[in-house]
Order: structure tokens, then sequence, then C-alpha cells
């Protein structure tokens, strides 16, 4: 079983996934539910309940439209009921979802492995829809026959069965209803518990048992007569030709033949007037640019060279000006040291703390010296603040570089440069967050710093020896080879 939301393999007894924290009760539920359906479908398709096995293989999907078991076997139904559109939908499906060993590859293979067969799919569809047209605009002679070849052509198509026989009980002429009795009759036995075919039976019921009919014997023998007929040979002058598959009649190719001498002489008008006229222009357009752009080369150089100088100025101005801070504050300039500057922080880092920001309030208060607060009021103020503001701040951005780290929440791709600098950052506001820690490992570890992820991973081994994330410090240190 894989995690839905890291896609990692876990076992399938697992509460919770070891990469990501996601939790696997309901979603092993699920599955459960789509495999039972499916074993249920499995047991009815082998009695020919197909109707049965449809309706609890699309509810086996519906739990986990990935079981690619139910989908493949759902395939195999439709194509058993010559629904062959349906089947290869299913089967196309199945491969998208399972690109690699699946039986989905095999059975498409099958289908296209024969043209003819293919073609012959293809007509019968066809010919169904036009005779379902028919059929409902009252031709029932021409619908009749478009049925009938269909059936001929593929005996398994139910839904064709089922039409043709409704329209022979519609004539009410008692050597049809024989005709429909005996359609309905092979229907069933392809799909045992098909309701329509069931209902067509049951008002054909007076056809029953009664065999010894002159009407239903008449019947019987013509369609004998026309399956031997179908299999003996053609007595004509041309029989040594090969049978090919029915076809529709194609129209005139002259049409098309016109069409195409006549785009063979626009193309030949284009390459020896119109291509050689718009070749010229446009060697002469890419002479004035390059000019252009050659120019504007060279003076783009020569800027370049000007701001190259200035920024040298610049950048030894920026460092004497640090240098100089440096001496005025005594420590780095980036942070907060001063004694105006310190106070400032602390009201500010205050004002959020009252505005229930505790994580910008956290940000504000890390950045401050408090060595340099004289008071014991202000003194007992930073205490307070960083008591109730650095849990939720460590929190924060623990979070957030955890979402980083797998492509999350606010994050459509893994980014483990921002991971490190937000679990870092979470780390400055509580040292001892060890899955805080334990995430840096495993970001050094995806960008192959063996030895960093290792000192994080000993780190929690050695330091926080209670920790919920030793075991897996220690199996990432056994795939480190330590």
């Amino acid at each position: 079983m894989n995690c839905p939301r890291c896609n990692v393999a876990v076992a399938f007894t697992k509460n919770r996934c070891d990469n990501c924290g996601q939790e696997l009760r309901s979603y092993r539920k699920t599955v459960s539910l789509s495999n039972s359906f499916y074993n249920l479908a499995l047991s009815q398709a082998k009695v020919r309940d197909l109707s049965g096995a449809i309706v609890s293989l699309k509810q086996s999907l519906q739990f986990n439209k990935l079981n690619t078991s139910a989908r493949n076997l759902l395939g195999l139904i439709y194509y058993e009921e010559g629904e062959i559109v349906a089947a290869l939908s299913e089967w196309v499906l199945s491969k998208h979802y399972q690109d690699k060993d699946n039986d989905a590859e095999e059975y498409i293979r099958e289908v296209q492995s024969n043209p003819n067969k293919l073609d012959t799919y293809n007509q019968t569809i066809k010919k169904y829809n036009t005779a379902l047209q028919a059929a409902k605009h009252g031709d029932d002679d021409m619908a009749i026959i478009q049925l009938k070849k269909v059936v001929n052509l593929n005996p398994n198509f139910i839904r064709a069965s089922q039409l043709l026989a409704l329209l022979y009980m519609k004539t009410e002429r008692r050597d049809n209803r024989a005709r429909a009795y005996r359609l309905m009759r092979a229907a069933h036995k392809i799909d045992v518990t098909n309701t329509t075919t069931i209902r067509y039976l049951k008002e054909l019921s007076d056809m029953k048992n009664k065999s010894s009919d002159p009407v239903v014997k008449a019947v019987e023998k013509e369609q004998e007569n026309a399956k031997k007929a179908s299999k003996l040979p053609s007595v004509e002058m041309d029989a040594y030709k090969t049978i090919t598959p029915y076809k529709e009649e194609r129209p005139s190719v002259m049409p098309f033949v016109n069409i195409i001498i006549g785009v063979i002489i626009g193309l030949a008008v284009m390459y020896f007037l119109v291509i050689p006229h718009m070749r010229a222009t446009l060697a002469s357009n890419a002479n004035k640019n390059f000019k252009q752009y050659s120019e504007n080369q060279a003076a783009s150089d020569s800027d370049l060279s000007t701001l190259k100088d200035q920024n040298k100025s610049l950048k030894s101005q920026v460092e004497e000006l640090q240098n100089k801070i440096k001496d005025l504050q005594g420590g780095d300039p980036t942070q907060v040291s001063g004694v105006q500057e310190v106070y400032d922080a602390l009201i500010g880092a205050y004002d959020d703390y009252q505005k229930n920001k505790k994580a910008d309030a956290a940000d504000k208060l890390v950045k401050i010296n408090a060595d340099r607060l004289t008071s014991d009021i202000a003194k007992s103020c930073y205490d307070k603040i960083k008591k109730a503001t650095y849990a939720t701040a460590t929190k924060k951005y623990f979070e957030e570089g955890r979402d980083a780290y797998n492509g999350t929440g606010s994050y459509s791709k893994r980014d483990y440069d921002k991971s490190i600098k937000l679990l870092e950052k979470s780390l400055s506001f509580d040292e001892n967050n060890a899955d805080a820690i334990y995430f840096l490992g495993r970001c050094y570890q995806q960008k192959s710093d063996v030895e960093k992820a290792k000192s994080y991973y000993n780190k929690i081994v050695d330091n926080y020896p209670d920790s919920k994330r030793v075991s897996e410090a220690k199996r990432r240190l056994r795939e480190l080879g330590e």
C-alpha cells in the first residue's frame, strides 16, 4: 500500500506513514472495502451474474479508483457483453493509473492486433446506432435488417439482441416471437441476471416448452440453415478472391485527387515565387538587426564596465561603514543591540503579543540583545513574551519547514533549501526541537550532504534518547553506513 499523501510504500498494517506522518486508518478501510467489492464481483462473474458484477465493480471503484484489478475485470465483462468501446475505455484508464505490470496492456493489444476484428466491431456499433435511430423514427423493418447484421457479426452484443427481440415482439407474429425467444435465451446464457432479458423472457413465456410447435420448428430450421449457409464456401466465378470484411460503400476519390493536384500547384507557386522573395526580405532584416545588436552590445559593454567600477567602490564603502557600526555597537550590525533599538524592538514585540500575533512577536524578540535590558520591568516583560511566543514560533516554522520538505501545504514541490532555512529558524526559538533536528538531517540526506545529515541524526541519538525520533534517526544512520 502506498501513502496517499507522499506516495511512499507503507506496510498495510501501519496506522501512520513513517515518512510524512499521514494517518492511514481511514484510507486502509476504503482500500479494504474496494477489495471486498472486487472479490464479490469476481464470484458473481464466475456464475455469469454479469449485471451484479458490474454494480459491485462500480462500487469498488467508487471507494478506490486506483484499483486496476477491478477496472480490468469491468472491462472484461463489458467485452463479454459486446460493449467493446466501454471495455477499451476501462482498460485505457487502468493503463493510465498503472503503467507497468498491468494486464490491461495485453487486453488492448489483443483487440487492436486484429484489424479485421476491430473493423467488424466498428461496423456493429455503426449499424446498431443506425438501427436505434430507425426504430425511434418508426422504421422497424430497416432497424430489424440492420440489427440482424449486428447480431450475426457480434452474437454477444446483448443490447443489440434485446432491441431486435423487442422489434420482433412488436410485430405480434408467432414466428417472430419464436425468433425473439431464441435471441433472449442466448442472451440469458451470457448474463443470467440481466433484468431486461428476464423481463422479455417472461413476456415470451408462451413460447417455452413448445419445441413441437411447427412454427418454432420452422424458425429453428431456418436459423440452422442460415448458420450452415454462412459456413459453406461461395460457388462463384471469382471464388478464388480473398474474402474481406464488410465495408461501407466509399465515395468517389476524384474530388480528393483534384484537391491534392490543386495543393501541389499552390506549393509549386509558393516555392518558385513567394519563398525567394521572403528569404531576401528575411536576410535584409537579419543584417539590419545584427548591425543594431552590435551597436547596442558595444554600448552595453561600456556601461557594464562603468557599473562594475561603481559597484566595487560602493562595496568598499559599505564594508567600512559596517566595521564602524560593529565598533560602536560591539557586535553584529544585523542584531538589535543599541539601547534605544532594543526597547523599540521590545515594544514592537509586546504590541504583536497583545494582538495575539505570537510568531511576529517571537521574530522581533529573538533579535533583541537581552543584556542591554537594564530595567527589571523590561526583563520581566521580555521573559513573559519569550515564554508565551517561542513555543508557537518554533512549531510554526517547523511545520512550514516540513511542508517545504514534503512539497505539501503552500508548496507545490519539494524545496530542501527553503526547508533548511525554516527549520533552522525553528531551532532559533527552541534548540531542543528534536523534530526540527531530524528533518534537518533528512534535508541534508536528500541533498547528499552525508556528513551534515549524520551530525543531526547523531545529535538526536546522543542528546535526546527519549525522543520518538530516536528509532528513525538510527535507521537513517544505518542507511548512511554508520
